[in-house]
C-alpha cells in the first residue's frame, strides 16, 4: 500500500505523481511487489522540484512509505505501524567516514554508525533521505532515532541517468529512484524489482527531454 503525507490540488498537477500534467507517467507504472520495504523522508522543498523522483519510487512499489516533512518521532511515526529502527538501513547520504576505505571498490557495504561492516541479516526496509545534500543533512539530524538504524554506503559504477537534465554537486551521486534500486539490490530483493525502477526513471527521463 501507498501511504502519503499531501495530495497535490492543484489542477495542473497529477494528484498521484505531483507533476505537470506534460510530465505524467503514470499511467505507465504499475506497482510491483517487493520483500524489502521502502520508506522515504523527503524534505519539503525536494517535494516542489519538478524533476524529484520519489513519487516515481513510491508509485512502482508496492510496499513504499512516502512522508514529506522535516522530523517524525520515531521509525514507528513515520510508517504508521510498530517497526524497530535497527532491522532497517538508512541509505546513507552526503559522505560516510572513511567511505573509500569502507568501500575498497565495492558496490556497496553495509555498516554501522561507526563504519564497520554488520551483517545484511535481519534487514526488513530501506529509509531513504530525499533532498540536496543540505536539505537531506537536515533530515538526518533532526531525527536522531535515525541513529538507531545500520546505514548502506553505495558506490555506483554508473553516473545518473539525469544527465544534464539535473547536475549533482559532485561525481559519485545518483537519483533517489537509482539510489534505491540499487539499494534494493544489494539487500537481496529480487533483480526484477531494481530494473523496474530503472525502466521507470528511463521512461521518465524521456519525457522530460521531449518537454520545451
Amino acid at each position: 500500500m501507498i501511504h502519503s503525507d499531501r495530495e497535490m490540488k492543484t489542477e495542473a498537477k497529477c494528484a498521484k505523481c505531483w507533476k505537470e500534467q506534460a510530465s505524467c507517467i503514470c499511467a505507465q507504472i504499475e506497482p510491483v511487489e517487493n520483500g524489502i520495504e521502502v520508506l522515504i523522508l523527503q524534505h519539503p522543498q525536494e517535494a516542489k522540484s519538478p524533476l524529484t523522483t520519489s513519487r516515481l519510487v513510491s508509485l512502482a512499489l508496492a510496499h513504499c512509505t512516502h512522508r514529506v516533512g522535516f522530523s517524525w518521532g520515531s521509525l514507528k511515526a513515520a510508517l504508521k505501524k510498530e517497526a524497530k529502527p535497527e532491522n532497517w538501513v538508512v541509505l546513507f547520504v552526503g559522505t560516510q567516514k572513511g567511505s573509500e576505505k569502507i568501500l575498497k571498490n565495492k558496490p556497496f557495504e553495509v555498516v554501522d554508525k561507526k563504519g564497520n561492516p554488520v551483517s545484511l541479516a535481519g534487514i526488513q526496509g530501506i529509509i531513504v533521505l530525499d533532498g540536496t545534500w543540505k536539505q537531506s543533512k537536515t533530515l538526518w539530524w533532526r531525527n536522531p532515532w535515525l541513529l538507531k538504524s545500520k546505514r548502506i554506503v553505495l558506490n555506483p559504477s554508473e553516473p545518473s541517468l539525469y544527465g544534464n537534465l539535473r547536475r549533482e554537486p559532485r561525481s559519485g551521486l545518483i537519483s533517489t529512484i537509482e539510489a534505491t534500486a540499487l539499494a534494493l539490490d544489494a539487500l537481496g530483493e529480487k533483480s526484477s524489482t531494481g530494473k523496474h525502477l530503472f525502466q521507470v526513471f528511463e521512461e521518465q527521463i524521456k519525457v522530460w527531454k521531449k518537454l520545451p
